[in-house]
Parts: C-alpha cells; structure tokens; sequence
C-alpha cells in the first residue's frame, strides 16, 4: 500500500505533540478550608484529575486514616504517661470528628522532648482537612525528632505530592520504601513524580515496582505506558495497551493512544484499523476522525478521507469549525478536487466561521476553482480577499498567478511586487517576478530577482535556475 511521505510527516508530528501532552503530570494543588474529619475521605482530589482514582479510592482512603495508629517496629517510642494521655485524650477525641478539638488537644501535648507521634498526628489530622502547609510543617517536625519514623515519611511524601511539589515528594517516597513501607501506592505516586520531572526511566521503574502489588490496576499500567512513550520505547507501550484494550475496550482514550503510538512507529495502516475500530464502536471523537482522515489521505484514499472529515464535522456539532479548515487545506494540497468541494459546502452549513477562518475558507474555495478551470470565479475572489487584506501575501501570490497565466502581466508584476514587501512571501513573489521577466528575455534583471530570492530564503532548485538564467545573461540574449 502507497503512502504519502509529506502527509505522513505532518500526521506523526501532531501524534508526538499529542503523546507529549499526554505525559505530562497534573498539579494537586486543593483547599484549605474542610471542616470535619470524614471517616471515608482523606483530602479527596477532584474527580477530573489525573491521581483520582488512586487518592479517592475508599481502600486508598481508608489505609491513610488508618496511619492513625502503630507500626512498632518502625515507631518512635511514647513514654508511659504519653501511651496514657494518647489512649484517654487524643483517640476519643480523633473518633469524635471534629478537627479543632484535636488540634488543640495535640497543640497542648507537642513538646521538644514528646513523642514525635504527637506531631505526626497533629500533621495527619491537618492532612487530612488539607491544611497541607500545616501538614507538611508537622511532618517534618516529626521526622527531626526520629528520623526512621516510616508512616511520617510517607505521609510527608503524599502531602507534598497532593500538594503539587512533586520533586520534593521524591525524597520522602524513597525513604518510606526503603524503610519498607513500599507498596502500589508509594511506587505509583514516586512514578508519577518521577514524570512530572521528565525523569521517564526512573518513573518506569517505579511503575513496574507498583504493578508487581497491583498488577490489574488501569492507572499505573497508563503510568508505564507514558514513561515508555517518552522513551520511545513504543513496543513495550503497545504490549501494555493490548492488555488494557483487551479488558477494557469500551476506554476511548486507550484506542486513541495505540493509534498514535503507531503513527510514531510509522505503521498508519494500523494506526488507521485502530481508529477504525473505535469509530465503530461509536466512541471516536472529532479530533480521532480527522486524523482517521488524514491517515486515508496518507494511503491516497481521499474518498474514504472525506467520509472520516464529514463525520468528525458532523460529530463537532459547528462547536469548532475552524477545525475542520485544517482537513479542508489537506484535500486542496492533495489536488482532491471533489472531495475538497463537497467539505466546503458542509462546512458553509454547518454553521458561521469567524472573519478570518472566512478569508481562509473563501482562499481553499478559489484555488480549487482556479484549479478546476473557473480562473475568472477564482480571480474575483482573491480580488475580495485583497480588498478585505491589502497584506495577504498568499492571496497576493495566488492573484498574480492567474494574472501571469491569461497573459496579463503588469497585473501579475504588481501582485508580485506587492507580495515581495510582506515578510514570509519576499522568496517565492521575486521567483514568480523572475520567471515573467525570463518569458520576455529580461535576464539580467530577472537574475538579479533570483539573487534576492536566495537571500530571503536559499534553495537547491532555485539556485539551478537562477544558474541557468545567469548562463542566458551571459550569451547574450538578454
């Protein structure tokens, strides 16, 4: 099967910019402002972020106010009057569910010389009403007085990180695992901290850590996946994906992601039946039509292109039809006559563009008329797009084609002219001026527009001609 190189190189462009969005971690940043202890949440996190399923899960929530109590074997010890105060003041008070009758319980009994459990509750219990400056303070508090304290450097990590500062949550995630306190969560969040920092092969390793306790688990199965996209490590991405598209195939974004994996690994016929089978599935969105679009394109399929653009314009509703313009642009540049034609007019139904996204559609429309043989429509546009934007150095260009080609050539040079005073346009406007001139044997001065054409923007194939306009000056003909 035929691909197209220029197509292909655009469509695994917008593929990387999306895998790289996609990498990219979320700020946790929350309220200070609960005002109860709930006995099932613990600083819950919005429902739309990133870390959601893992921090507002119940069991995830559960073990977090269950650090509330002892782990002998790796706990500061209390004093025998402390055990006492702790067991009559602080657990009925904690039961009770209200935050500031614990806090100033715990504020009475923190001294330089208690138990640092004093202070790692005080900072749970501000962690968990997500006062998280007051959190971490305490925590750390906790952790001067006895540095091996495991639930204290745990909590400190996971304060931090539902806090947003993933780099200095590092440290203390390190410490609890090494501590023995690692478990999917821990290497699940130092993963996720490790990419906020583009640190991939170290988030890997920690991702692969976390599956080893929870190896069913969606969200840290996409952790790998992300780090090895971003290591390029495409085949272990797709053999993670498989699993996952196998047990959840109704995941939208699982399909989408394999398709532009592939496209990274320039493979777009596979690219194409993975977006083919999510279109079927009914759960393609705009965006995974036109890029199916694209794909056909690529295969110089501009029929099967056009039905994926229609549909992706139809699925949008009119909410983005500057979007569809890009599809539109393709089809031109591709010399899909037709099928370009047949996706204006859906596009002119489907709704009003703005101004500019107008001049664009009206500039698509006159070339394809111009292209097609109605060069007199074509012109009457370009002359409505320049009157409408004097510096529109495409339209300017485009006019002095048509103007060049039915033999009108001081029109021409004035378009030409006029194009070569705009930045961006100078190379390709003296080009076209020097190739009416050499059509009236004006060498030199058309060599002199190629030379300032190479200064602009230097090319292989104008310099050949540019060569050969020179060797014409030379004999004379000019």
């Amino acid at each position: 099967m035929c691909f197209d190189s220029a197509v292909l190189a655009r469509i695994k462009r917008s593929g990387a910019v999306f895998l790289s969005l996609l990498a990219s971690g979320l700020s946790l940043s929350a309220a200070t402002n609960a005002t109860k202890i709930s006995p099932d949440k613990f600083a819950p996190v919005s429902a739309d972020h990133e870390l959601a399923s893992i921090w507002n899960d119940p069991d995830f929530a559960k073990r977090m106010i269950g650090s509330y109590g002892f782990a002998s074997d790796v706990e500061p010890r209390m004093q025998p009057e402390e055990q006492l105060i702790y067991r009559q003041k602080v657990v009925p008070a904690l039961t009770n569910s209200d935050p500031k009758k614990v806090i100033s319980i715990l504020q009475g009994l923190i001294k330089p010389n208690a138990s640092a459990v004093f202070d790692f509750t005080l900072g749970n219990v501000y962690f968990q009403n997500e006062n998280l400056t007051n959190a971490v303070k305490h925590f750390e508090v906790a952790l001067a007085k006895y540095p091996d304290y495991r639930r204290a450097q745990k909590s400190l990590a996971f304060a931090l990180v539902r806090d947003g500062k993933y780099d200095a949550a590092i440290k203390p995630l390190t410490r609890t695992i090494a501590l023995g306190g690692g478990d999917s969560k821990v290497f699940g969040l130092l993963g996720f901290a490790y990419m906020s920092q583009q640190r991939f092969a170290s988030a890997a390793a920690a991702y692969q850590q976390a599956l080893v306790f929870e190896p069913e688990n969606v969200d840290l199965k996409l952790g790998a996946v992300k780090c090895a996209i971003s290591t390029a490590n495409y085949d272990y991405a797709l053999a993670l994906l498989e699993e996952l598209i196998r047990l959840h195939p109704e995941r939208d974004n699982l399909w989408a992601l394999q398709a532009n994996i592939y496209i990274q690994k320039e493979q777009p016929a596979k690219a194409a039946i993975t977006l083919e089978t999510l279109r079927r599935l009914g759960k393609a969105t705009p965006q995974n039509l036109y890029l199916l679009g694209d794909l056909y394109m690529a295969q110089e399929a501009p029929d099967l292109a056009l039905m994926a653009y229609l549909e992706g314009l139809d699925k949008d509703g009119g909410q983005n039809l500057a979007k569809a313009l890009r599809p539109a642009q393709i089809l031109v540049s591709r010399g899909a006559w037709e099928e370009a034609r047949q996706l204006f007019a859906r596009l002119r139904s489907a709704g009003t563009l703005e101004s500019a996204d107008e001049l664009k559609l009206l500039k698509l429309e006159a070339k394809v008329a111009m292209s097609t043989g109605a060069g007199e429509e074509a012109i009457k546009v370009f002359e409505r797009i320049i009157e409408r934007n004097p510096l529109d150095g495409e339209a300017l260009l485009l006019a002095g084609d048509y103007y060049a080609k039915n033999d009108q050539r001081e029109k021409a040079e004035f378009r030409y002219d006029t194009a070569a005073k705009l930045q961006g346009f100078e190379a390709d406007a003296f080009v076209k001026h020097a190739q009416l001139l050499v059509q009236k044997q004006k060498y030199v001065q058309a060599a002199e527009l190629l030379h300032k054409a190479q200064k602009a923007r230097p090319r292989d194939n104008v310099q050949r001609y540019l060569e050969k306009v020179e060797q014409m000056a030379r004999s004379g003909r000019s």
